[in-house]
């Protein structure tokens, strides 16, 4: 009896839960563990294996995927929703065919949770309601999936190779860009047009996260290199399909970076030089200092 005392004073004099944006959330040993100022929490304690633990944006809860085997087939994915306590708010079992598992787990926001799963040439991405359990969407295709700061549009990079190459040397690669909608592509200019110049363009050799968004969430830019000459580019787009490109001095190397200053300034960094960029209307222009 004293000890069943000893124990439950224990547990109201430990410090208040305090789930802020300081928060790390890990899975330690299959079970979910929240790492506070206030100290270390285990908020599971089911031996289940777990993966990807997310904490919600609010503080209030925790979502993470535990993998079921399916003999002779594709591996069910189910994602867990806790609160603090550990207690089971939903189970939500993704619509459609899941090829893989799952290789990431993230909130959108609030309202809604992002499942990613890839396999070699694709990736699909879902979109689940964490009070629902409701799939809202899946999207088909490409890679990354970056959302902007409003989470209003994610950005996808598709790759596709054609063509042949010398033994020893890369295929020309045949990228593309599309946001939240399947089979909408917003870049290369033209694609899926007569008036699409079937170049190859290169988008994957800047440092990832290769797409950034500006602050106001109106461009994304990153970089192209697009042949058969093999020219570089700074390229922007916007949701709205609009496309601004400037060509940049030397190639594109895979320690590329780009940054943004304000919503019309970003930087390219790359083999210890920096190359300044501006929006100035519908134009994208290199900012030429002199020396």
């Amino acid at each position: 009896m004293l000890i069943c005392w000893a124990v439950m004073i224990a547990l109201l004099l430990q410090p208040p839960l305090q789930a802020d944006s300081s928060t790390v959330v890990s899975v330690e040993n299959n079970e979910v563990w929240l790492q506070t100022a206030s100290g270390n929490r285990q908020i599971t304690h089911d031996g289940v294996p777990k993966r990807l633990a997310a904490l919600a944006p609010s503080g209030d809860g925790v979502a993470y995927v535990v993998d079921k085997d399916v003999p002779n087939n594709a591996p069910e994915e189910e994602v867990i929703l806790v609160n603090l306590k550990g207690e089971v708010l939903k189970r939500i079992v993704p619509e459609g065919y899941v090829f893989s598992a799952f290789g990431r787990l993230e909130w959108i926001d609030n309202e809604r949770i992002g499942a990613m799963s890839c396999g070699h040439a694709n990736c699909m991405y879902w979109v689940l309601n964490p009070g629902s359990g409701k799939t809202i969407q899946v999207m088909s295709g490409g890679f990354d999936f970056i959302w902007s700061h409003n989470r209003r549009f994610v950005v996808r990079h598709l790759v596709s190779y054609y063509g042949t190459a010398p033994e020893g040397e890369r295929l020309p690669e045949h990228d593309a860009v599309m946001f939240n909608q399947d089979g909408v592509y917003v870049y290369p200019p033209g694609i899926g047009t007569r008036e699409f110049d079937d170049r190859s363009h290169d988008m994957g050799r800047a440092r990832w996260p290769q797409f950034v968004w500006s602050p106001n969430d109106e461009w994304v830019a990153f970089t192209d290199m697009i042949g058969p000459e093999d020219d570089s580019y700074v390229v922007l787009v916007s949701p709205k399909g609009e496309v601004l490109r400037e060509t940049v001095p030397i190639d594109i190397g895979f320690d590329a970076t780009l940054d943004w200053q304000d919503d019309a300034h970003l930087q390219l960094h790359m083999g210890g030089r920096t190359f300044k960029f501006v929006i100035n209307g519908k134009q994208l222009t290199e900012v030429r200092t002199s020396h």
